[in-house]
Parts: C-alpha cells; sequence; structure tokens
C-alpha cells in the first residue's frame, strides 16, 4: 500500500511542531494537520512557559521567539473561610528559567520556523476519525483521507487519534477545564514577570486560579477538574469573570478561551503508545503540578522532540509497530522522571488541597491573638487538624509526600 507521507502529526501546538521540526532536521517526508487557521489559533494555556526545551529545539530562541517577561516572581495566595487568607513571595530578579507567553503569537511563529525547514503544514484541517488499514493509519479529514505507516497525536487533551483508536476514554477525574482571559492590565510596571498562584479562590472548585504578567496584558486564567464543576459555588461560565473579579483585577478583556487540559499524574498516565501511533504533550497527559511549579510547555516541546528521534529510528528500521521505542527514551528523559518525582506533592494537592489552607488559617490566627486561653503551636496546631476530621497519621504522610 502507498502511504501519502512518512509520518503524519496531528495537531499543531508547541507538541506537534516540535516533533515536526525535528524530524524535518532528520529529512523525513511529514505532513501536519492543523485545525486551526494558523497554529495557535485554537490553543489556550496557562501562558508560562519553562524555557530549557526550547533552547535545545531553538538554540537562539532568546534572542527571536515572540517570548513576554521572564518570571522572576513567584507569588501565592491561599482564601480561607470567615475572609482570611495567606499569601507570601519569593523573588529573583535576574533569573531567566521561564516566561510568560501569548501562545497565540507564539505558536505562529514556531510554525513558520518549522515551515522554513521544510514542514508541510496543512492548517483548518479537522481530522474526525482513525484507524488501522494495511499496516498503517488511516485519518478521515474533512478535506479527505490520508494514509501513514506512523502517526503522532498531537490533538491536545482530547487525542482524537487514539480516542478514534479506541485506546483513550473520557475521564471527568483526570481531565480539568481551563478558562482564560487575556486582559489589558494595570500594575505592568515591573521590568520582569511575575506568576500568582491562587488557591481556594472559589468554594469547592477543585483547581486554582493563576496571573501572569505579559509585556501589555495580564493573563488571568482558572482551572477546575470535570468532577467538580457540579460542586462549584460558581457555574463553568462564570468562573474566570468570578475570580477575576475577588483578585481585583480591572481592564478590557482582549481574549477569552476554554480548553480542556489533563490531569493524570504519573501513576495515571494513560497509553502513550500503540502499534503505529505515538501521543505527545497534553495527548499524552504530560502535565505536573507539584505546587512549586505547573507546567506542560516545555514536557510537550521535549516529548515532541522524542518522538521525532523515535519516529527516525522507525522509519529507518521499517518496522513501525515497535513504537515502545518512544516509551524507552522517554525514560531515558527528563519527561517521565520529572512526572515521577512529582507525583507525591501531585496526590497531596489532588486530595487535600482544600483541607491545609483552612488549618493553617486558623492556627495563625489563633497565633496572631492574645487571650487567656493561649496554647503553644503545636498543640493549637493538633487541635485545629482533629476538628478539621485529619488525623496525624494522615497529616504525618501527606507532609512525607510533600518533603520527599
Amino acid at each position: 500500500m502507498s502511504f501519502d507521507a512518512d509520518v503524519i502529526i496531528v495537531g499543531g501546538g508547541l507538541s506537534g511542531l516540535s516533533a515536526g521540526i525535528t524530524m524535518a532536521r532528520e529529512g523525513l517526508n511529514t505532513i501536519l494537520l492543523e485545525r486551526g487557521e494558523y497554529s495557535g489559533a485554537k490553543n489556550v494555556s496557562g501562558g508560562r512557559m519553562y524555557i530549557h526545551s526550547l533552547l535545545k529545539l531553538v538554540p537562539d530562541a532568546l534572542e527571536k521567539a515572540p517570548l513576554e517577561k521572564p518570571i522572576t516572581k513567584e507569588t501565592y495566595l491561599m482564601f480561607c473561610e470567615n475572609n482570611k487568607k495567606i499569601s507570601f513571595s519569593f523573588e529573583e530578579k535576574g533569573k531567566r528559567n521561564s516566561y510568560s507567553v501569548l501562545r497565540a503569537k507564539f505558536d505562529r511563529w514556531l510554525a513558520n520556523e518549522a515551515e522554513n525547514l521544510g514542514l508541510l503544514i496543512s492548517y483548518s484541517t479537522n481530522v474526525y476519525n482513525a484507524y488501522r488499514e494495511h499496516e498503517g493509519i488511516t485519518l478521515e479529514t474533512d478535506k479527505g483521507a490520508l494514509k501513514a505507516p506512523i502517526v503522532i497525536d498531537a490533538s491536545g487533551v482530547t487525542s482524537v487519534v487514539f480516542r478514534s483508536l479506541g485506546l483513550r476514554n473520557f475521564s471527568p477525574d483526570k481531565w480539568m477545564l481551563g478558562v482564560k482571559e487575556v486582559v489589558k492590565g494595570n500594575g505592568l510596571e515591573r521590568e520582569e514577570g511575575e506568576a500568582i498562584t491562587v488557591v481556594n479562590a472559589i468554594k469547592g472548585a477543585k483547581g486554582g486560579g493563576f496571573i501572569y504578567t505579559n509585556k501589555d496584558t495580564l493573563s488571568v486564567g482558572f482551572t477546575i477538574t470535570f468532577d467538580s464543576i457540579p460542586k462549584s459555588e460558581k457555574p463553568a461560565k462564570d468562573l474566570v469573570e468570578e475570580f477575576r473579579e475577588k483578585m481585583g483585577i480591572e481592564g478590557e478583556v482582549l481574549e477569552y478561551s476554554a480548553h480542556a487540559i489533563p490531569y493524570y499524574g504519573y501513576k495515571n498516565l494513560p497509553r502513550l503508545y500503540d502499534k503505529n501511533v505515538i501521543a505527545v504533550g497534553d495527548a499524552a497527559g504530560f502535565l505536573i503540578n507539584d505546587g512549586f511549579t505547573i507546567r506542560g510547555m516545555d514536557l510537550a516541546i521535549a516529548s515532541g522532540m522524542v518522538a521525532g528521534i523515535a519516529v527516525k529510528k522507525l522509519v529507518e528500521s521499517r518496522n513501525y509497530e515497535n513504537t515502545e521505542i518512544y516509551y524507552k527514551m522517554l525514560e531515558e528523559s527528563f519527561i517521565l522522571r520529572h512526572l515521577e518525582l512529582a507525583y507525591n506533592r501531585f496526590s497531596v494537592i489532588n486530595s487535600s488541597l482544600s483541607l491545609y489552607p483552612d488549618v493553617i488559617c486558623k492556627v495563625l490566627s489563633d497565633m496572631f491573638t492574645v487571650s487567656e486561653d493561649r496554647r503553644t503551636l503545636i498543640s493549637d496546631a493538633l487541635i485545629r487538624l482533629k476538628e478539621s476530621g485529619i488525623t496525624l497519621g494522615k497529616a504525618l504522610d501527606d507532609l512525607r509526600k510533600v518533603v520527599l
């Protein structure tokens, strides 16, 4: 059977473009299918990129990529009951490890880089089905059918290729809804950027808010697991507006977008490969939330690069079913290692995120209040833990997971 290309990539976001750039450099005949009118047209993310993977893909990216501001200040804000809240910041001026980005601009630039290397991108092409045929994969699109011996699924958390092949199901507790606004901002006087992470901003919503400073705007967003949407005090359509108002952010809303994002954790990752098909980026469930960093873009770029090298080996061997090679390369990379390192903290955040801020707030309130019934810090903490239904054993076990 004749094929239309050595490999077809479904999805023109960071992971798909990174795979495409890698394979274009390796001389592979590659087609990338992007459903938007341009790369970035359908993408939405928190808007912060840790740049170590980008610098491996495009070594001079700092000189030419449309990055916004370097993030050098981290602020955490946790809301508690009865109008209590905890906040703290850490600042490291001059640090150049992560930047705020606007994906509509950034992805379009990266696509131009890929096309300059010879990658063929078909825009406004929607893939709606995939099936196996004659030792390859056939993709049904609104522009006709395409066939390849190997397909890279970079279509995001909905993973249209894996889903069509029966390799993926919708998991409401493993997906999050992310809603985001780009606001014409104020408070942007700092030359360097700030990331603000907010916990418990909306009662009942299992997730959190974020604010990133761009050059001329603010990225304001809120994420919530699908299974907690019915428990939220606000409907999904109002989450980001409610969050923005609670944070006192005013200004013209320039963009609004919503998107499903993965929330699996290392031990719950979906299938990453099967015969003739590989998943990268969000389609592979690659997202890390370890309490200090929330990241997916560096994992997307790196997994795309690993997939590109893996496919090069598959094409050279002409054994297109041996996609386990991709997983072995992931194991050798930082991707699965970092996901595994983050899992303990991820599991605590996932199970107890709403419990501990209230306990800490109550203890701090007690410590800053003078009365005749004053207690020691440890005895007060134990009492507040018990009142919240948290046993000492669970608290110590969670502390161990957070520290180790």
